[in-house]
This record gives C-alpha cells, structure tokens and sequence, in this order.
C-alpha cells in the first residue's frame, strides 16, 4: 500500500437487527430490491481522490472493496461513476474558517487533468 504512512484500516460497521426489523416490518421484507438490472445499476463512489485516501487509513481500507463490486459490476453490463471534487476560486470564508494552507488543500484536493490522473492509483476508469 503506497501513499500513507499508517495501513489500511476497515471500520467496525454494522447495521443494527433493529434496523432491519424495522424495514421487514414496514416492506415485508428486509431489502428494497429484490433484484438489480447490472444495464441498469451504477455503482457511484465519491472523493477517492489520493489527498483524502493518502490521509486516511478508513479510505484505503474500503479500496479492495470498490474494486470488487466495481470490476464485478462491469462485468454484468453495469456502470460505475466517479465523482471527483472540482478545483474552486480562492474563497476568503473558506480562508478564515480553515486557515490559507488548508484552505488552499480542500480547494484544490480533487486534481486537475483526465478523471484516471484525479483518482487513488489503484483504480481503474
């Protein structure tokens, strides 16, 4: 794993049986579909750009995981889109609430150049 001085982390997430209980009773059923059209399914995975993955143990412990279900995806005829943030103006808002150095990492986190060059490394567009 490049990019970071920590490893991959994964989170101890969980979806609570009350949860679920909660949706079987309302729908009759625990999930709300029962079947998913690959033609008609997109996976969308937003700001995986390498200043927030690089910075964050939790991010590159969920690579493996967007790179199984988006190859997967692919493969059944699905989409997956990349949402990537864009390079903003100078905001002197943004500059007083986090300071001009950090200001100025958010504005510009997202890269300039095709979506391939913007995106952690181990993705494939």
């Amino acid at each position: 794993m490049t990019g970071g001085a920590s490893e991959a982390q994964q989170h101890a997430w969980r979806i609570e049986s009350q949860e679920y209980a909660r949706h079987e009773q309302r729908r009759g059923r625990r999930f709300a579909f029962t079947h998913l059209d690959p033609a008609r399914t997109a996976l969308v995975v937003v700001d995986m750009v390498p200043f927030f993955v690089s910075q964050n143990p939790y991010c590159r412990g969920i690579v493996p995981n967007i790179t199984r279900l988006a190859d997967a995806l692919r493969a059944a005829g699905g989409t997956v889109a990349w949402v990537l943030p864009e390079v903003r103006e100078r905001s002197a808002v943004a500059e007083e609430f986090f300071g001009p150095e950090v200001a100025e990492t958010y504005r510009t986190s997202g890269g300039t150049g095709p979506p391939a060059g913007r995106l952690w490394q181990d993705f494939t567009v």
